[in-house]
């Protein structure tokens, strides 16, 4: 990186930081937990439903690795839901999971896809349509970036422990 990009980068950090990203989290989980309080789930929680939507039959590991968080918090949810009725276990043998959403599930992931639609609808308003464009692409490329880092850090990692 030559220093210009490196003062650049710096300097968008700084910007970043500056932020904070907590009361960001904060107004995202209050105005989806606002939508969608009479289901008895939280906005962490449907999470889950989201994702398993794109793809039914998931285990645990794959929820987990999606959605970027500990397996402890995938294990307590997936049972919440299982406990609700929004998803249903196709494969209880030994420790193999295969977590499908039930008709309720599906349901209910319409209810949370609309209230994440009414959100970026309120957040995003005031974005011409060549701003959204922009971002959109910049997003892209920065998700491309983190997947070959990531990729990066799997193969050597594989090198490191002899590909075990």
């Amino acid at each position: 990186m030559e220093p210009k990009d490196a003062t650049r980068s710096r300097a968008l950090v700084e910007r970043l930081l500056n932020m904070h990203p907590q009361p960001f989290k904060s107004f995202f989980s209050r105005f989806i937990n606002e939508r969608i309080s009479e289901t008895g789930l939280t906005e962490s929680q449907i999470i889950f439903l989201l994702v398993l939507d794109k793809k039914n039959g998931m285990s645990l590991k794959e929820m987990t690795d999606m959605i970027g968080v500990h397996k402890s918090l995938t294990t307590r949810a997936v049972k919440h839901l299982i406990r609700k009725g929004y998803v249903v276990n196709t494969l209880e043998s030994g420790k193999e999971h295969s977590i499908v959403l039930t008709a309720k599930g599906v349901k209910m992931r319409e209810i949370a896809v609309q209230a994440f639609s009414d959100l970026f609808d309120i957040i995003l308003e005031d974005f011409s349509e060549e701003e959204l464009a922009v971002m959109e692409q910049s997003m892209l490329k920065i998700k491309r970036k983190m997947e070959e880092l990531t990729s990066k850090e799997q193969a050597s990692e594989q090198s490191f422990s002899g590909g075990k």
